[in-house]
């Protein structure tokens, strides 16, 4: 069953990392994939927070950067116990031998694959957003599913990482709203009444 699942994820792998490949997609994929670094999301939902939520920007800042650093904790635990190799590092025999090839943008990455740290992040984001900002999260969440698939896109993960590191991202934060909320650091959406 699980060399089934795995020989699955591989043939997507290549349908989505092979053939999607054209000018537009790298730059589009390139730019979802740099969306989703820590440098890069934490500053922008900053501003988000600091502009349109401005007098609750401490709570829902901490809520963030709470939700990331478990979120990001339990996915290094997981890629040291795992240790599924990236890509380019279980194929590289047969990328030697000419069988296959895989469309690499950024630094070439080898090994820690499972889960996506990227996509954590992402969904991460996606969801404390989602949850401030209940009108937009389909957009949200659309942009956090093509900075996953961007993932594959570039060659640094399986879809399977990516599966994994998304739902991570999205239950730590599920978790950490709940757990603020019981301890009495409410946190509101854009639905709950704030009188």
């Amino acid at each position: 069953m699980l060399n089934a699942i795995l020989d699955f994820d591989k043939k997507l792998f290549f349908a989505i990392n092979n053939g999607w490949t054209n000018p537009f997609n790298d730059a589009l994929f390139a730019s979802l994939t740099l969306l989703a670094s820590d440098y890069v999301i934490i500053p922008i939902m900053a501003l988000i927070f600091y502009f349109f939520e401005r007098k609750d920007f401490k709570r829902n800042f901490i809520l963030l950067i709470s939700s990331l650093l478990i979120g990001g904790i339990l996915v290094h635990i997981l890629k040291e116990l795992v240790d599924r190799p990236r890509p380019l590092g279980g194929m590289e025999e047969l990328i030697k031998e000419g069988k296959v090839s895989i469309n690499v943008i950024f630094e070439p990455l080898l090994a820690a694959s499972f889960p996506s740290g990227h996509s954590q992040t992402i969904f991460t984001a996606a969801t404390v957003l989602g949850y401030s900002y209940r009108r937009y999260i389909y957009v949200f969440f659309l942009i956090a599913f093509f900075s996953g698939i961007s993932r594959v896109y570039v060659g640094a993960h399986y879809p399977l990482d990516v599966l994994a590191g998304g739902i991570i991202g999205v239950g730590i934060s599920i978790a950490t709203i709940y757990i603020f909320k019981k301890k009495g650091f409410v946190v509101y959406s854009d639905y709950d009444s704030k009188d």
